[in-house]
């Protein structure tokens, strides 16, 4: 399984390495450092919040302001918040193609404020909330999952299942996993993957956070605040025939499960209730199955059939093995031809110097048919194959009818070459 472990957030700041770099870096640096480095007359200033202890300040905690201007983004600067848990940011470039946000690291998790913007009021306040980290998952639950399949790609045997996962955590702390493997299964988030799922695609949720790959599925140390987290991915699964039994195991407690199948696809599931056609974020038909309150562990089958099977598209091609045996015999039958023409071009004079040792007629001692006969009926012989070959590839003969007869035609066509054989001694 090919999981992707990336981290979205451009932590690293590119204001220092400008610094670094010196005045050169100056004129050659994109234009969101230019207006960062030019200045202006905005500010955004606010208190950085802990949540779990009733919104008290919280001191000597670094908070980073992020600089973003078309598709490009970095950290402008960072501030260390005071005693009252207050930290500010001055002389910002106040124009509408920039916009900004507050983040901060705490205790594993990363908290991110709203996008602001500068354009309409120049000075603004905006407060961050964190809260305590913990590793109990007993109050992490799922609202809902909804898995999508998408049509089969019958050229790569595989389908595409889009997943969103709607958590929500009843605590009062941040729950943050660890992916430390060492004694087993690490306590982090987990998804569940079918066998042999591959080309992980993570979305929504995963930004700053890493994921490794663990049995049956993956875990990631994203972090889930009190409240509703959403998490989106896709995968490709492969399959093999016309039909696949998709099975989906939670692991936590969830609410509400919903698959949307294709329209031309039937499905069977017992364990799921249909709900008729719904339309999907893409505009697409779908049919819907859901179940309600699924225990971890509690599987869920979809017996997927209508699939387009993959064995059918490599015996489309154009170049069909059979069309190869047809081919190579065609060739050997020109070949024979070519031999035995040239062949008739040497024996003639040969022919006429035995004639005179053979007596009138010029015929062999030991042959029953003149050797211009011979030949005569070895081409004969050899245009009877090739046109038994072509009725047969037609199907205009049976297959027993077809090997009797060619049977026979070679056996008379070896027995001529071995009496020319003897008449050339």
């Amino acid at each position: 399984m090919d999981i992707r472990i990336r981290n979205l957030l451009l932590i690293p700041c590119l204001l220092c390495v400008l610094c670094v770099l010196g005045a050169l870096s100056l004129f050659s640096a994109p234009s969101v450092s230019a207006h960062a480095l030019a200045g202006g007359n905005g500010n955004i200033s606010g208190r950085l919040l802990d949540g779990t202890n009733k919104n008290a300040p919280l001191a000597n905690q670094q908070v980073t302001l992020q600089m973003a201007q078309a598709s490009t983004a970095q950290d402008l600067a960072t501030a260390r918040t005071n005693a009252q848990g207050m930290f500010s940011f001055a002389h910002l470039a106040t124009d509408q193609t920039v916009s900004y946000a507050l983040y901060i690291n705490y205790q594993g998790a990363q908290y991110t404020s709203q996008t602001i913007s500068l354009a309409k009021q120049a000075n603004q306040q905006q407060n961050l909330t964190v809260y305590e980290a913990t590793r109990d998952s007993s109050k992490v639950a799922v609202v809902n999952t909804t898995l999508l399949v998408r049509d089969p790609d019958i050229h790569h045997g595989t389908f595409t299942v889009s997943a969103v996962y709607d958590f929500k955590n009843l605590n009062t702390r941040t729950y943050v996993g660890s992916l430390d493997a060492s004694k087993g299964k690490p306590n982090a988030l987990l998804f569940p993957l079918p066998a042999g799922s591959k080309n992980i695609k993570l979305n929504s949720g995963f930004d700053g956070y890493n994921v490794i790959q663990v049995d049956k599925g993956f875990a990631t140390n994203a972090a889930l605040p009190p409240g509703d987290s959403q998490f989106a991915f896709s995968y490709d699964v492969p399959y093999s025939g016309v039909s696949y039994d998709f099975s989906y195991t939670p692991l936590y407690p969830t609410v509400s499960f919903s698959a949307l199948v294709p329209p031309d696809m039937h499905v069977s599931a017992q364990s799921l209730q249909a709900h008729g056609l719904v339309t999907g974020q893409d505009q697409h038909q779908y049919q819907n199955f859901t179940a309600t309150v699924l225990r971890p562990q509690q599987t869920v089958h979809m017996l997927l059939e209508g699939f387009a099977n993959p064995a059918s598209a490599n015996a489309s091609s154009p170049f069909k093995l059979s069309n190869l045996w047809l081919i190579v015999g065609v060739l050997i039958l020109i070949a024979i031809l070519f031999a035995t023409a040239a062949i008739s071009h040497i024996l003639p004079g040969k022919n006429r110097k035995r004639g005179r040792a053979r007596g009138k007629g010029g015929y062999d001692k030991g042959s029953a048919k003149p050797a211009k006969h011979a030949r005569s009926e070895q081409d004969e012989l050899l245009h009877d194959l090739l046109e038994l070959d072509k009725a047969y590839e037609a199907g205009d003969i049976a297959k027993a009818t077809y090997n009797e007869r060619r049977a026979r035609t070679k056996a008379r066509l070896r027995a001529l070459m071995r009496e020319r054989e003897v008449m050339r001694r």
